[in-house]
């Protein structure tokens, strides 16, 4: 089997522990990420049913402006379940009848 040479151990240690921190750093950071860009959707949306008020979940006024994403945020939008189960995990929107609105 392959040892590592005493001589190397030191610095195979450093090596591990800088690796684990960078890891978990941009992990990290793609949640942060993930969760900024979940909140600004969840903004837009909330701005389009305020204007318009409840609406289908089809509705070609957020399913158009939904194509319009940009591909990151699509595939988190996607990753959650897409755009009905993603705005839905928002306590900020409600669906009743197919219609999605603004809870008050």
């Amino acid at each position: 089997p392959f040892v590592i040479p005493e001589y190397l151990r030191g610095q195979l240690e450093e090596f591990e522990a800088l690796y684990d921190v960078s890891n978990s750093n941009n992990y990290q950071r793609h949640l942060n990420n993930n969760n900024q860009t979940c909140e600004s959707l969840y903004e837009y949306f909330s701005q389009i049913l305020e204007e318009h008020g409840p609406m289908e979940i089809d509705n070609k006024l957020l399913v158009g402006e939904y194509e319009h994403f940009p591909e990151e945020a699509q595939k988190i939008v996607e990753d959650e379940g897409g755009l009905k189960s993603f705005l839905l995990k928002s306590l900020n929107f409600i669906m009743v009848d197919n219609l999605i609105g603004l809870r008050k």
